[in-house]
């Protein structure tokens, strides 16, 4: 059986989901709590936390910004992979100004470093720099980058941007099918806990 998403009680291979920058961040969590995912090499949990963060970031640029338009989520499986993009407009953000490299491993990165303290400090508690993190942490694939009015990639410097676009995708768990089994993602857990 091919692996597939179940939103509201529906199979998927693809799923779009928008949320306007004026919603209730409870209606979000609502719309990712009723996501199954298909059998994934990590807790659905932690997968649907990177998510929201990932969203939650959008929208507030969104709204600092007074961006009207929605912050979409494509959910898909190709069978061998799970991707997700998610896609706001706005605005961009110097990639410069993170208390991390954007483009270093997640592994290398130090959530409690100066910088990352510095950064929370800054934003007086308000901005944790955690977004990127977890997405990366979670997803083995991730990009990121920013796009022009007609959705093409541009330099950040390019005074073109109009949102950012990050492309995630995790592997299935071999010979999974359908919905990912809690016991299945525990089992799974335990023998990479155990070394095995």
């Amino acid at each position: 059986m091919t692996p597939y998403i179940v939103y509201r009680t529906q199979r998927h291979n693809s799923l779009l989901l928008s949320f306007p920058p004026d919603g209730k961040f409870r209606d979000i969590v609502d719309n990712f709590a009723e996501i199954g995912y298909p059998a994934l090499m990590v807790n659905p949990e932690i997968v649907s936390f990177a998510l929201l963060e990932l969203v939650s970031n959008s929208i507030r640029a969104h709204r600092e910004k007074g961006v009207a338009d929605a912050v979409n989520v494509r959910i898909s499986t190709d069978g061998e992979e799970f991707h997700v993009t998610v896609q706001d407009s706005g605005r961009g953000f110097d990639p410069g100004l993170l208390p991390y490299d954007i483009g270093a491993p997640a592994e290398g990165i130090d959530v409690m470093s100066d910088p990352f303290c510095s950064y929370r400090e800054l934003h007086n508690g308000s901005r944790f720099g955690m977004g990127l993190y977890v997405a990366k942490k979670t997803f083995p694939k991730f990009s990121l980058f920013f796009v022009d009015s007609l959705e093409h990639p541009c330099p950040w410097f390019s005074g073109k941007v109009k949102g950012t676009r990050i492309d995630l995708g995790i592997p299935l768990m071999k010979g999974g099918s359908g919905v990912a089994d809690a016991d299945e993602v525990e089992a799974l857990e335990s023998l990479e806990e155990a070394g095995a």
